[in-house]
């Protein structure tokens, strides 16, 4: 008697439940997976391209500033013109698009005070190095199993900084960055996505090689190269901004309002 009693009760909440998942409908959560540039000047206007997975219709970019603004490019699908406020402080914010199936997950979005260049030529011989002004942010993707150049001029008494942001800004790059000769000859290495603090041996030319770590590449690779001239003290380096880590075992972060 108990064995057909629960046997009844089970037959009976199949047939209530499984009507009402039956009904379930649910749709596509879109998704805004790059944009390139993938951050910008703070008082500067500029365009930038997005891609992501269920974004038909894409009608509106909001971010988690208000100094930052878009509006699309006419005749240009997934393309925006955004204009940065002057007085927009330095960081990471959040980008969303609004699309035909709601708004979709966030991406990071960076406010620098540094002159922002994109690369957009192929640079993966040493011939062909991109050549990069010093105080400037230079936004690329990498392509797989290959190695992008740049070059920039300095002098001895300078000292200067190099870095690759990718981890820290949503992107699936394992930088190694090196610092070569105008002969394109290693002089220093950085296999740990940190910075070079480097001061030039002498005036002239020198490269900048940046690959991933087991040579994979694709638009969600993308990273920006930072080379910024700091005061030749002992002060640390500035750092490019970079989300925080967080963890169920550090829940609340620090700082958090």
């Amino acid at each position: 008697p108990m064995l057909r009693h629960t046997t009844l009760i089970a037959l009976l909440f199949t047939w209530i439940v499984t009507p009402a998942f039956s009904q379930l409908v649910c749709l596509p959560a879109p998704r805004l997976l790059t944009i390139m540039p993938m951050g910008g000047q703070a008082g500067s206007t500029f365009e930038v391209d997005l891609t992501g997975e269920n974004i038909e219709n894409v009608s509106e970019m909001i971010f988690s500033s208000p100094g930052i603004t878009a509006k699309p490019v006419s005749g240009k699908e997934n393309r925006f013109t955004v204009t940065v406020a002057p007085d927009t402080p330095e960081g990471i914010y959040d980008a969303r698009i609004v699309s035909r199936l709601g708004i979709s997950s966030a991406r990071c979005f960076t406010v620098s005070q540094l002159e922002e260049v994109t690369q957009s030529e192929k640079n993966e011989t040493l011939e062909k190095a991109a050549e990069l002004p010093l105080n400037s942010v230079c936004n690329a993707v990498m392509t797989a199993r290959s190695i992008d150049f740049y070059s920039f001029s300095a002098k001895p008494d300078q000292r200067l900084v190099v870095e690759c942001a990718a981890e820290g800004i949503d992107s699936k790059l394992t930088p190694v960055v090196i610092i070569a000769d105008d002969r394109g000859r290693d002089l220093l290495v950085n296999r740990t996505g940190g910075i070079i603090d480097f001061v030039p041996p002498y005036e002239g030319t020198y490269h900048i090689k940046v690959n991933d770590l087991t040579y994979q590449g694709s638009d969600r690779h993308f990273y920006r190269l930072v080379v910024r001239e700091v005061p030749g003290d002992d002060r640390p380096a500035p750092r490019h901004p970079a989300t925080a880590r967080v963890s169920s075992m550090s829940w609340p972060p620090a700082g958090l309002p």
